[in-house]
């Protein structure tokens, strides 16, 4: 999800969607959100995504929603259209690979651990930087009903919002000035939340380039009939930037690491930001 432009007060926006490609038991669709100004006649996109969803259909008292199967989808056959299915599909795989290696990629082991040694060799704490402790922020909200769907379920962008709200904060704690959301990335919903569920959010910054902050978001919900501990169930990096109040982006302050966890997060960071200005370059 990219966050391009602002939205402002008394703008129109419309939101079109597109499914862009299906596997046996998922969708993806395709969301670009526009905005119009009719005073100046302007019109701009302000938000793009590519969103994963499953449907679910009941299944009984103990066990409410299951999983079921998506309807098969026609492979496009036009350029444009056929173009986005193959990097969907693509995608697709990659997610299927890293599931089967419990999140942690196809990447050689080896090759990953010398990298991250020469890392951890190169590093040296700056003398004005932040800790990821000193940005830590843990957010808890009761699910309500206004919150959920059919089925007592909370909605997702309910959990996205309160996800964006503790990263907003961590960024804040970390820049000390006005921040705004530009990326999520690795968006997953890994259960749900119900309604009655006590919703907790931790969030801390991970990685720092010299404009951008990424922010690792984790969901929980602690459920009064079942019981039990909290439950994680959902999970995100969100990016944001400074800003003056000119509105220009300022520089971020650097991320001074403390320990083997920080320094572990902070190489991972900087592996997945330097893929997307790769991909960024190469137009992807």
């Amino acid at each position: 999800m990219a966050f391009h432009k602002p939205i402002f007060v008394g703008e129109v926006a419309s939101c079109t969607c597109e499914i862009i490609f299906s596997s046996k038991q998922s969708i993806l669709v395709e969301v670009v959100v526009s905005s119009e100004d009719f005073s100046k006649g302007e019109k701009k996109v302000t938000n793009t995504g590519w969103l994963w969803y499953v449907p679910m259909v009941p299944d009984g008292e103990n066990k409410p929603w299951k999983v079921t199967q998506v309807p098969p989808m026609s492979i496009p056959k036009e350029e444009p259209a056929l173009k986005k299915y193959r990097r969907a599909q693509a995608k697709y795989e990659r997610r299927k690979r890293v599931a089967q290696n419990n999140g942690e990629g196809t990447a050689d082991a080896k090759e990953t651990d010398a990298a991250f040694d020469a890392f951890k060799s190169q590093y040296a704490p700056p003398s004005d930087g932040r800790s990821p402790a000193d940005s830590e922020q843990v957010l808890c909200q009761m699910v309500l009903p206004g919150d959920c769907g059919k089925g007592g379920v909370a909605f997702g962008g309910f959990v996205m919002k309160l996800m964006d709200n503790a990263a907003g904060c961590s960024a804040f704690r970390h820049c000390r000035t006005n921040v705004v959301t530009v990326a999520i990335a690795d968006m997953d919903f890994v259960s749900w939340i119900r309604l009655g569920d006590l919703c907790t959010i931790k969030s801390k910054a991970v990685f720092a380039s010299t404009k951008s902050l990424e922010i690792e978001v984790v969901a929980s919900a602690a459920s009064a009939i079942l019981g039990g501990e909290d439950v994680i169930v959902a999970r995100g990096l969100f990016t944001f930037v400074s800003l003056g109040s000119d509105g220009k982006v300022l520089p971020v302050p650097a991320l001074r690491l403390e320990n083997e966890e920080d320094m572990r997060n902070a190489f991972l960071g900087q592996q997945r930001y330097e893929a997307a200005k790769k991909a960024r370059a190469e137009g992807k």
